[in-house]
């Protein structure tokens, strides 16, 4: 797997160390260990590990600077995707990991110890987490594999700081939810700057909504857990 893993990330532009692959093995290894016990994910053969977990998490870096970025909120991270494979590549970036089951949490904080990644885990609600005082305090936030975009935009958009960016990473159809996302962004303070749309290495399409935070969320936003998925906006 780690030659393999070598040469897809060479292949399309990420320069990954001997240190970045040491850890990327110990991740997966980590993984396969955990989901014996714990829900983690169906997607566990090698391949799919380097194309739809590693690769599926990294390619969106090469349409926004992500590596440059000082920090970055993982919203609904599950495994740790894609946070852990980015601060894998760019360890300089500050991350923060937010997953809502108690099990996985557990799993990233022990992830991050063996790694020997400065990660902060929360175990935490979105919603909860953006009626906080961490409220409109994040430059950056990703997900993957969520929620429909209205209700990713009411998670994500009251932890957003004026002029922060949202970066959502989507299937094909990332520019239908964007245009369903309308509504949301509105009563939000979001704005739709662009939707790239991009090819993993397996052919499967693959597409990234880039929301810019304009304006102040309103208070009322996000609403108690729970609502956002049953009533999207």
């Amino acid at each position: 797997m780690r030659a393999e893993l070598e040469a897809v990330l060479a292949t399309h532009g990420f320069s990954c160390s001997r240190i970045c692959l040491d850890k990327l093995t110990q991740y997966y290894d980590i993984l396969l260990q955990w989901n014996a016990k714990v829900n983690l994910t169906a997607l566990t053969a090698p391949r799919d590990f380097i194309y739809k977990h590693v690769c599926d998490s990294l390619f969106p870096a090469k349409f926004y600077p992500i590596s440059s970025a000082h920090s970055l909120l993982d919203i609904g991270t599950g495994a740790g995707f894609p946070g852990l494979p980015l601060k894998i590549l760019y360890p300089q970036i500050q991350l923060t990991l937010v997953e809502a089951a108690a099990k996985k949490a557990a799993f990233l904080r022990h992830c991050c110890q063996e790694l020997e990644l400065e990660a902060e885990v929360l175990w935490e609600r979105a919603e909860t987490l953006g009626q906080g005082n961490r409220r409109e305090t994040f430059p950056l936030i990703a997900t993957r594999a969520v929620a429909s975009l209205p209700v990713v935009c009411e998670y994500c958009l009251p932890l957003l700081e004026i002029g922060g960016f949202l970066l959502a990473l989507k299937g094909p159809r990332g520019g239908r939810e964007a245009t369903d996302a309308q509504r949301a962004l509105e009563l939000l303070g979001g704005k739709l700057t662009q939707v790239y749309f991009y090819s993993l290495p397996t052919g499967e399409e693959r597409s990234l909504v880039v929301i810019e935070k304009v304006c102040p969320t309103p208070p009322q936003y996000p609403r108690r857990p729970g609502v956002p998925a049953k009533k999207p906006l």
